[in-house]
């Protein structure tokens, strides 16, 4: 018997040579175009290694990663193989940790690869390259001019992904539901109970009972008002309501590698990439089971105490372990998913001599297998409602009688809160009667746990990828991150409105046709889709959405002289390089005079009125300033237009009239306008012909006249 190691996939899907010219090779036509496999140029040497090996081999056993990846991988291996050697035998192991007992089990009871777990990476594979590479290739040419001189054909690459651009949409969307909202003012009753000589049991007098007021806030102050005064005339306070009762907080639910990144990014302050790395890294080393598993329910017959055993001498969570082993164990909830493949991520092995992050990641992961194994925390609650000149009032007190899990999974809180005791009937004076004001908040910017959280709710990615596309829209430098929230960058905001400015129903950078495609998987997975008709159905729809993109890509130019800064383009490019090693084709150019506040503009024509861009990083030869200006709305003398518009604007040199009046996508002359206002005030554009037209819809087209 001979073992060998491998370094991933294999082989790699790629468009033929005749394919290869970005200028020569029209971006639709990939929808089509002819696909190959071959091995990657970095592994040739491991694929040969496997022809050798395989070459007077009887049986080749594929010990690969348990998922659809791993499925796929072991079918690239048989591929390779099956080149020397046609009669081997294949054998698959089935296995979930790296301990003896799996291990041995997986080798006893060989199994065949799942056909069509590798059908359905195949077709995500094909559906992959086809649709990034076309829209990749489409809006890297129309945009190249926004990165570089008019007549260079160098600039960055500006990709698209069916998983980044949703991801990068949830960004945007909700910076842009904060740059948009209009905070309101509203009212509430505020009442203080303060009982005399109440003290806690270190004599000191515990802070006044605070009540909500039922009606939680109006909007309207007179309303607001009226219902105050008649609680101030008559402020006598009558308990109506005292309610008593047992409640429990629920020991959490096994775990999955979602539900691992999204506590872990929040509790442990590590981004989801690197939490995937260490777990990785952990269950090489056997200290875990597989940490790519959508299951969140342990199997019947799991044998739970010789792992919690292997955790009784750890000093920081020893003891727990021991309670539980000891008669405080309560079998895990079941969870609603089962992926059939592996168990719930847990603890295999102990190792008291790991530090840094992977301890870290470790704790987290052993502190919630022994939480899952312990009973739910016990407290008893009590409600009072009271009244005041018919307005209700609630507050909640809570003692808590026994933690239980909270003790050891320490990233759960539930806080008591003592009231002091109330009897149905009782009257007593408030110590606090106010009417005060307050104002609505915008929401705030996303966290990674709040990302994933979206992204698992939309179907975006699966457990295996969603850290992947959120590091890649960072790459791309689509986003950045200050401290744990993510903010769009000027790229990302133009980018995104742009398409949604299209009028799709379901917008590249909206969730809805990728949860469709990887419903379509799942599906292929169950045998319930033939992958062939999924990969020409998703061909259809996305090449439909690639044609109205093509006739609507004025919008997204529109978009980018609106929002994209160039400036800050750049130093995001550094930031990324010097933070991630990231290889973007620019040179480390200076970006310290281009304008990147984020703003907004009003214009001054009497005949054009919308929200507008600060000035940003103009070209060639006209500099770089802040201003304000209307990038909503523009004149001319044969036309007036209205409309809004958010971010920032760029200013460019050079200018030329071109004499020549390109048509518009409706195959007639182009209408030419003139900006009036903004950074590029006097610059010329060309729009649909028919945009001075009632009785005809515009196409869409949009361009500057001097590109």
């Amino acid at each position: 018997m001979t073992m060998t190691a491998l370094l991933g996939h294999l082989l790699d899907l790629d468009f033929g040579p005749e394919c290869k010219s970005w200028q020569a090779t029209r971006p639709e036509d990939l929808f089509q175009a002819q696909v190959y496999n071959s091995v990657l140029g970095n592994l040739e040497d491991v694929a040969t290694n496997l022809r050798e090996l395989a070459r007077n081999a009887d049986v080749l056993f594929i010990w690969t990663d348990c998922d659809r990846e791993g499925e796929a991988i072991g079918a690239e291996v048989e591929e390779i193989c099956r080149q020397v050697n046609t009669r081997m035998q294949v054998w698959r192991a089935r296995f979930s940790a790296m301990q003896p007992q799996p291990i041995h089990h997986a080798a006893n009871n060989h199994d065949q690869l799942d056909r069509r777990q590798v059908q359905a990476v195949k077709t995500r594979q094909e559906l992959d390259l086809r649709i990034g590479a076309a829209f990749t290739r489409f809006q890297t040419l129309q945009l190249r001019s926004y990165f570089n001189n008019l007549d260079s054909t160098s600039g960055p690459v500006i990709s698209y992904g069916s998983c980044q651009f949703p991801t990068l949409g949830f960004v945007v969307d909700r910076y842009m539901a904060i740059k948009n909202f209009v905070s309101e003012e509203f009212w509430k009753i505020d009442m203080e109970y303060q009982p005399e000589r109440m003290e806690n049991k270190n004599g000191n007098s515990d802070p006044a009972v605070k009540f909500n007021w039922k009606r939680g806030h109006l909007f309207d102050y007179w309303s607001s008002f009226v219902l105050y005064e008649k609680c101030y005339q008559n402020p006598m306070a009558s308990v109506t309501r005292v309610q008593k009762k047992r409640v429990t907080k629920r020991k959490p639910l096994p775990l999955t590698t979602v539900e691992m990144q999204k506590t872990a990014t929040r509790m442990l302050g590590m981004t989801g990439t690197r939490i995937m790395e260490v777990a990785e890294n952990l269950y090489r080393s056997g200290l875990i089971s597989y940490p790519r598993t959508e299951t969140d329910q342990f199997d019947k017959n799991f044998n739970f105490m010789p792992l919690i055993q292997m955790q009784a001498n750890d000093r920081a969570w020893g003891q727990y372990a021991q309670l539980i082993r000891d008669g405080e164990f309560e079998r895990p909830r079941n969870g609603g998913h089962d992926d059939k493949a592996h168990p719930p991520i847990h603890p295999t092995g102990y190792d008291q001599n790991i530090y840094g992050d992977d301890r870290k990641v470790y704790e987290f992961i052993v502190r919630r297998y022994l939480g899952c194994c312990y009973k739910d925390a016990v407290g008893y609650e009590t409600v009072v409602e009271a009244q005041i000149a018919g307005e209700k009032f609630d507050v909640k007190g809570l003692i808590i009688i026994e933690r239980n899990y909270l003790d050891v999974y320490t990233y759960d809180k539930w806080n008591a809160h003592t009231i002091p005791d109330f009897e149905e009937g009782q009257q007593f004076m408030p110590s606090s009667l106010l009417l005060n004001s307050g104002k609505t908040e915008p929401p705030k910017l996303l966290t990674e746990s709040d990302l994933i959280s979206l992204m698992e709710k939309n179907e975006i990615g699966t457990d295996a990828t969603i850290a992947d596309h959120i590091n890649k829209i960072l790459e791309r430098n689509y986003a950045y991150k200050t401290g744990n929230y993510f903010n769009p960058s000027t790229l990302g905001i133009a980018l995104v409105l742009g398409y949604d400015e299209i009028g799709f129903n379901s917008s590249l950078s909206k969730p809805f046709l990728r949860r469709e495609m990887e419903a379509d998987l799942k599906q292929i997975c169950e045998g319930n889709k033939d992958p062939q008709l999924v990969l020409r159905q998703s061909i259809e729809a996305y090449s439909h959405m690639f044609d109205r993109t093509v006739d609507g890509f004025g919008k997204i130019r529109y978009s980018m002289e609106t929002y994209f800064d160039y400036g800050e383009y750049l130093e995001n490019a550094a930031r990324n390089r010097n933070n991630n090693n990231n290889d973007n084709n620019w040179n480390n150019e200076s970006s310290s005079s281009t304008a990147r506040t984020r703003g907004r503009g009003r214009g001054n024509s009497t005949t054009s009125r919308g929200r507008g861009s600060r000035g940003g990083g103009a070209r060639q030869n006209t500099g770089s300033g802040r201003g304000r200006g209307a990038r909503g709305g523009g004149t001319t003398t044969t036309n007036t237009s209205r409309g809004r518009g958010r971010g920032r604007g760029r200013g460019r040199g050079g200018l030329t009239n071109n004499t020549v009046a390109p048509n518009c996508n409706c195959n007639i002359p182009s209408a030419e306008f003139t900006t009036t206002q903004g950074p590029n005030q006097g610059r010329k554009f060309r729009k649909c012909g028919y945009a001075n037209s009632n009785d005809h819809d515009t196409c869409g087209f949009w361009m500057w006249s001097d590109t």
